[in-house]
């Protein structure tokens, strides 16, 4: 599996310091040049598992050019989110887009673009035996003020039989 990022699950995943899920997950990990310079930017305490991760894991690639339709249809997002779907899409084979924002999920599903959210990839990481629980994991992202709602933690703690 190809997974394509934004920065928001990265930077959410280095929170907790699960970044290596990522490359257990994924046989390549991509992210556009906006989101790494969005990720670079980054001065937290998570920046250095991200630097490291950018070194080891993550490679960056150039989207491909949109067609006017979809460029029209991803106006309204940010550049970060726009690049993303635009690499997810180049991708000849099924890729996986990792994105939180809901405009920017809502467009990639109008794209027919397959996705998930970070909460998603935690959950896909328990059934696959890389994590025991996502509910900690959750609980310590919203510790650390990544915004989960309730009602996606509601639904991932069910599906996770947490």
């Amino acid at each position: 599996m190809i997974i394509v990022s934004n920065t928001g699950p990265l930077i959410g995943l280095a929170k907790i310091q699960q970044l290596g899920l990522l490359g257990r997950l994924a046989a390549e990990v991509y992210i556009p040049p906006q989101v790494r310079l969005e990720l670079l930017a980054r001065t937290g305490p998570e920046s250095a598992l991200i630097a490291a991760a950018l070194r080891a894991t993550i490679q960056v690639k150039v989207p491909a050019v949109l067609d006017a339709a979809t460029e029209t249809m991803l106006r309204r997002l940010d550049e970060g989110e726009k690049q993303a779907i635009a690499l997810a899409r180049s991708f000849p084979a099924p890729v996986l887009l990792l994105l939180d924002d809901r405009a920017g999920r809502t467009a990639a599903q109008k794209l027919g673009q397959p996705l998930t959210g970070l909460a998603g990839l935690l959950l896909l990481a328990k059934r696959q035996g890389l994590v025991t629980a996502v509910a900690p994991l959750l609980g310590a992202l919203r510790s650390l003020g990544y915004w989960v709602s309730d009602e996606v933690v509601a639904v991932v703690k069910n599906l996770a039989g947490e």
